[in-house]
């Protein structure tokens, strides 16, 4: 039972890893040579699938790292209690940084038109970069941990 709880787990945080590292390779540098206008249309439809995906997602997501690490910390497997603990802070300080930051600012993009924007509208851009390569690094190291967990057990 325990294997399957990590495996979901694992599955999970990938899926929810997967959409950053996505950024990171491609989507990144695309959206730095986008025109306001291109941006704001590529933001605000990224937006719309994501407010509905992304919450289901991420408390799955939650409820698996809790899971695990219940049932690690109950199995006695100090090695996998640990590297779960890392990924549940991970994706606490992921969620933390999207929540306080990252949605905020998307929902001051979706008041923009590809006609009506502020003339600083890169700076909410960069802003909004910023903080999603911190979560970039965040997810990362906490995929990592969660896969160390398994392999190395």
């Amino acid at each position: 039972m325990f294997e399957w709880a990590a495996f979901v787990n694992l599955f999970l945080y990938a899926l929810v890893a997967s959409q950053p590292l996505f950024y990171a390779v491609a989507l990144s540098h695309a959206s730095r040579v986008l025109s306001a206008p291109a941006y704001i249309e590529l933001r605000n439809a990224i937006n719309a699938v994501m407010k509905r995906r992304v919450p289901m997602l991420y408390l799955g997501t939650l409820v698996s790292c809790i899971g695990v690490l219940g049932a690690s910390f109950g199995a006695g497997d100090r090695w996998m209690a640990k590297t779960s603990a890392v990924a549940l802070a991970a994706l606490v300080g992921d969620a933390v940084l999207m929540l306080r930051v990252n949605v905020p600012i998307n929902g001051v993009i979706e008041t923009w038109t590809t006609t009506r924007y502020p003339a600083d509208w890169e700076t909410y851009r960069t802003r909004w970069m910023a903080v999603f390569a911190v979560r970039q690094i965040l997810l990362g190291a906490g995929f990592v941990s969660l896969l160390a967990g398994v392999v190395f057990r």
